[in-house]
């Protein structure tokens, strides 16, 4: 409204201002054979006048087509006080409030949102009471230059410590996927989001309600949220929001190629539900930067290496050279940086003999360049795999972790389990200043303290075993460990007669026995292809192998993780009814 009152001035004085042309040039030319001497300075005067009016109406020009092209505004705190130093952006551009709290930045057609990086002793604003999920933008209008913020500050300033709750790739369909009650094979009929809702919501609520409450619990979610089988569905990815937004945690998520699939009505989708897709925010002593880097590259959909777009890389560089360098950096986006098997044409090789064909992000070596910068280290964060895998890799003589998380809902809602044999669930992330001070993975319906599932090698799942897929000797009992979240920094050994042994790591391009062979039984939604070592993408690297001295021995396995914690089992936990309670509903 206001600037079109500043136009219709704008008009009005530029239609004076020709009239009052139209009167002196008329005047001029009927006085001009006889210009009395008295009337000469009056007509200067008119000259002056005019040429002032015509610099004014320039003036309001100039001013409006600048307020036309800013974004600007004014960050305050809930008592009225300017809130300087915060980074205030629109996903192109990034800009830092002013003493006065005032920021500006300058309008892109190709900017959707303007949003502030939370700061770290203020509290992170929600949709509503009952919707937890963050709300930290307003949508850019046409008619709209000026965008405020009311910030609340802690109660008791930045927090040291804090708990983040992170699923991989909810995936919930708009279709009914088949799904089976118990050893009887007898399909039941739930929807994807019922199951959501009735297993991972309460499990998450559960692990909330057993968080000491001095540590504030925050909530990621890895992307693919949903997915779009059966067709367009309007209401999907708001009311998937809503169902997130449900517990006490305060939830923020990344868009995942499912959530877009290539489509624009399906991002939109999104962004009507979420807000921008390239945002930050900070807790604690960790600043967290969310980016979509689903950029396919010719239509080449999941098994590409994540990319990110010039405008991207621009803005992601502006960002972290505002942020406190003393912090720690998550950088959390859908598809794996460090490996993929289609990409692009500046992607390089991964040059890691065990997987063959895999290449790294185009990006990779910018995107590390930034993180390297940051004293209090960096974390990668991504999903998109339905498979548990913590990515390492030596790389300008750095080691490298990428943290690909393992699906909430497992083989898109086919069953409990994710194609890596890891069960559905959650991951649970301690943070005590820049410290990563815990981290383990936490099953639906799972005892917190159960971090593997055993089996022996020569069991046939559906005609699939590990002794055939990894050429481990025959007949000899050999024990298998899936220990889901294990990393080369895991140490397990096997206790046998009371003597120690070490267990061997399994680290390949290769299919788990016991998730394939369900999965190839069981599963109506995916191929056989892809849960099955056919598939060039899935890598394994959480199994471990002991050879007993006797078959017949009790043995103990112990898995000691990074972070001090010792988990325990035993060849009595031995799987050997492989699907009841394990990939059917319970």
């Amino acid at each position: 409204m206001r600037n079109r009152r500043k136009q219709q001035q704008l008009i009005i004085l530029v239609i004076l201002t020709l009239a009052v042309s139209i009167v002196v040039i008329t005047a001029m030319v009927m006085n001009a054979k006889q210009p009395p001497v008295e009337t000469l300075s009056d007509d200067i005067g008119q000259r002056v006048a005019l040429q002032k009016a015509l610099q004014e109406a320039q003036l309001e020009e100039e001013l409006l087509r600048q307020e036309r092209d800013s974004i600007r505004g004014q960050l305050t705190d809930s008592a009225g006080i300017a809130v300087s130093g915060v980074v205030v952006s629109d996903g192109v551009t990034c800009a830092l409030t002013d003493s006065a709290g005032r920021y500006a930045l300058h309008r892109h057609r190709h900017a959707g949102f303007v949003y502030y990086s939370v700061p770290d002793y203020c509290a992170i604003p929600t949709h509503s009471e009952s919707d937890h999920t963050a709300c930290i933008y307003q949508a850019i209008t046409d008619t709209d230059s000026v965008y405020n913020f009311t910030l609340t500050r802690l109660p008791n300033g930045k927090e040291t410590r804090f708990r983040m709750i992170v699923l991989g790739d909810p995936q919930v369909t708009n279709a009914q996927n088949p799904y089976f009650t118990g050893p009887n094979d007898s399909l039941i009929s739930k929807s994807n989001l019922e199951r959501f809702v009735d297993e991972t919501m309460v499990d998450i609520r559960k692990t909330i309600a057993t968080t000491p409450n001095d540590v504030p619990v925050y909530g990621l979610s890895m992307g693919d949220n949903v997915q779009y089988t059966g067709g367009y569905n309007d209401t999907l990815q708001l009311g998937m929001r809503h169902v997130l937004g449900s517990s006490p945690m305060t939830i923020f998520s990344v868009i995942g190629n499912h959530d877009q699939e290539g489509k624009r009505i399906y991002q939109k989708d999104w962004e009507n539900a979420w807000g921008p897709t390239n945002y930050s925010f900070n807790r604690g002593d960790v600043h967290y930067v969310v980016m979509n880097n689903c950029d396919f590259y010719h239509g080449k959909l999941y098994y590409s290496p994540g990319e990110l777009s010039d405008i991207q890389m621009a803005w992601l560089t502006a960002d972290l050279s505002l942020a406190d360098k003393q912090k720690r950096v998550v950088l959390c986006y859908h598809i794996p940086f460090t490996f993929g098997n289609h990409p692009n044409r500046e992607a390089k090789p991964l040059d890691i003999s065990t997987e063959p064909g895999h290449f790294l992000s185009s990006r990779f070596s910018h995107v590390m360049a930034l993180l390297l910068d940051f004293e209090g280290g960096y974390e990668l964060f991504c999903g998109h795999t339905h498979f548990a895998l913590k990515h390492e890799l030596q790389f300008d003589d750095h080691h490298i972790m990428e943290r690909c998380h393992a699906s909430a809902g497992g083989t898109i809602w086919q069953s409990n389990i994710n194609i890596c044999g890891t069960p559905n669930g959650y991951y649970i992330y301690d943070f005590d200043g820049t410290t990563l001070t815990d981290a383990h993975y936490k099953g639906t319906r799972w005892d917190s303290g159960q971090q593997m599932t055993l089996f022996r090698a020569d069991q046939s799942f559906n005609k699939e075993s590990y002794a055939e897929d990894w050429h481990l000797p025959k007949n000899k009992g050999i024990i298998i460990a899936n220990v889901w979240n294990a990393d080369s920094r895991w140490h397990l050994v096997a206790m046998e007669n009371g003597v120690r042994h070490p267990m061997h790591r399994l680290d390949s391009l290769n299919q788990d026995a016991f998730a394939t062979g369900y999965l190839h039984r069981y599963s109506k939604a995916v191929t056989y292809w892809y849960v099955s070592s056919r598939n060039s993408y899935l890598i394994m690297n959480h199994l471990y192998y002991y050879e007993p001295r006797s078959p017949k021995s009790l043995v103990f396995i112990k898995a000691i993780d990074p972070y001090g914690n010792t988990y325990t089992a035993s060849t009595t936990d031995i799987v050997t009814k492989p699907y009841f309670n394990f990939a059917h509903y319970y």
